[in-house]
C-alpha cells in the first residue's frame, strides 16, 4: 500500500513538473514571438522592453540575455551588448555564438584586438562557423595582421571554393599586400634588381608588355642569373605572339631548369604550332611529371598522342585531364574522338554529351552577360 501510494505522488510529481516546464515553455515562446514581430517592423526598441520584461520573469535565462544583446547590438548600444553576452558567458563560455556577437560589439567599438579575441573563442568551439572566420579576416585587417587575415579566407575557399564574397575580398588583400611590398621595396632599394622585376610583373598584368620587356632586360644586365628571368621573358613574348623570341628564351629558361613545368609546357606549345611532336611531346611528358596537377599539360598531351595515334596513352592522360578539371568541355570532345577511334560509341556519345551540354551553359551564360550589357547601357 504505501508503495502504491509513492508511486502516485512520483508520478502527480512528474506531471506537475512536465506541465510546469510546458507553461514556462509557452510563456518563453509568446515573449519571442511579440518580441520577433517587433524586429520584423523594425521596432528594435520595442523588441528591446518585451526582452527586458521577459527577464523579470526569467531572470538569467540564456537565450534571452543572448536575443537582448543582439537587440542592443542592432541599435548600436555596443557597450550594453558586451554586458550582456558576458554575463552569458561567465556561466556558459561556449554558449552558441554568444563568442561571435560579442566579437561583433568589439569591432564595432574598433576595439579589434579583444574582437581577434572573441572571434577565435567561437572558432575554438565550431571551427566550421563561417559567419565567425569571415569576422575575424576583417578584424586582423583592421589590425594590420593581413597575412593571418588571407590564412582565415584561404580556410574558407578550401571548404567552399565558389564563395565569390570571399574571394574577392582575398583578391584585395593579395593586391593590397603586393602593392604594399611594392611600395616599401622602392622605399628601401629603388634601383634594384628586385624592385625591377616587381615592375616587370606589374606592367606584364597591366599588359603593357614592351615596358614589361624593358624592365626585364634591365633586370638582367643588373643580374643575369636573377630566377626565372629567361621564363618572364619568355612568357611576355609569347603573349605578344613573338614566337621565335619566345622560343629563345624558353630554352633558355630550360638550360636552368630542365624540370620547369611552364616552361616545358610553352616551348611544347610553340613546337604544336610546326607541327614538331616528336619534340613536343617529351617536354609535356616531364611538365606533367613536374606538375601532376598542371590540366593543360595533360590535354595537350593526350592531342599529341591523338595526333601520332597512340590511343590508349592519349586515353590515359585525357581521363587525367578531365580527373582535374571536370568542367573542360574541350577535354570531353577530345576525349570522345579517342573513343570513337576504339570503337567505344557508348563512351563517345557519353564524352560528346558532356562536351554539348558545357559548350550549351556558356552559350547561356554569354547570352545572359551580352543582355544585362544591353540593359545596362540603354537610356533611362
Amino acid at each position: 500500500m504505501y508503495s502504491y501510494v509513492l508511486l502516485i505522488i512520483l508520478l502527480f510529481t512528474l506531471l506537475s513538473s512536465l506541465s510546469l516546464s510546458q507553461e514556462v515553455s509557452k510563456n518563453l515562446d509568446s515573449y519571442f514571438a511579440r518580441a520577433r514581430e517587433l524586429e520584423k517592423r523594425e521596432d528594435y526598441a520595442g523588441a528591446q522592453k518585451i526582452y527586458q520584461q521577459a527577464l523579470g520573469d526569467f531572470p538569467d535565462e540564456p537565450e534571452i540575455l543572448k536575443r537582448l544583446g543582439i537587440i542592443n547590438q542592432t541599435m548600436l548600444q555596443f557597450e550594453e551588448s558586451i554586458e550582456v553576452f558576458q554575463k552569458i558567458l561567465q556561466r556558459s563560455p561556449h554558449h552558441a555564438e554568444v563568442n561571435f556577437y560579442l566579437g561583433l560589439s568589439y569591432f564595432g567599438l574598433r576595439l579589434f584586438d579583444k574582437a581577434v579575441s572573441a572571434f577565435n573563442k567561437e572558432l575554438e568551439a565550431n571551427p566550421t562557423y563561417r559567419r565567425g572566420r569571415y569576422y575575424l579576416s576583417l578584424a586582423l585587417e583592421s589590425l594590420n595582421r593581413n597575412i593571418e587575415a588571407i590564412h582565415q579566407l584561404d580556410q574558407m575557399i578550401k571548404e567552399d571554393p565558389k564563395d565569390t564574397k570571399v574571394l574577392y575580398r582575398l583578391a584585395r588583400l593579395h593586391k593590397s599586400a603586393s602593392l604594399e611590398a611594392v611600395n616599401r621595396l622602392s622605399l628601401l632599394d629603388p634601383d634594384s634588381d628586385l624592385f625591377h622585376a616587381l615592375q616587370a610583373e606589374t606592367y606584364a598584368d597591366g599588359e603593357k608588355y614592351l615596358d614589361a620587356i624593358r624592365e626585364y632586360q634591365e633586370v638582367f644586365r643588373r643580374n643575369p642569373s636573377f630566377p626565372d628571368i629567361h621564363f618572364a621573358l619568355g612568357q611576355v613574348y609569347w603573349k605578344m605572339e613573338q614566337i621565335s623570341l619566345a622560343e629563345e628564351q624558353m630554352r633558355l629558361a630550360l638550360r636552368e631548369d630542365p624540370a620547369h613545368p611552364l616552361a616545358n609546357y610553352y616551348l611544347a606549345q610553340i613546337l604544336m604550332k610546326t607541327q614538331n611532336l616528336n619534340e613536343a611531346i617529351p617536354l609535356l611528358q616531364t611538365s606533367v611529371k613536374s606538375d601532376p596537377q598542371f590540366m593543360l599539360a595533360h590535354f595537350q598531351l593526350g592531342k599529341c598522342y591523338l595526333a601520332q595515334g597512340n590511343l590508349q596513352d592519349a586515353l590515359e592522360v585525357l581521363l587525367k585531364a578531365a580527373e582535374l578539371e571536370p568542367s573542360a568541355k574541350f577535354t570531353h570532345y577530345q576525349l570522345s574522338q579517342v573513343y570513337s577511334r576504339l570503337d567505344n560509341p557508348d563512351k563517345k556519345k557519353y564524352h560528346l554529351g558532356i562536351f554539348q551540354k558545357l559548350e550549351l551553359q556558356e552559350r547561356e551564360k554569354s547570352s545572359k552577360q551580352a543582355e544585362k550589357l544591353i540593359k545596362k547601357n540603354q537610356p533611362d
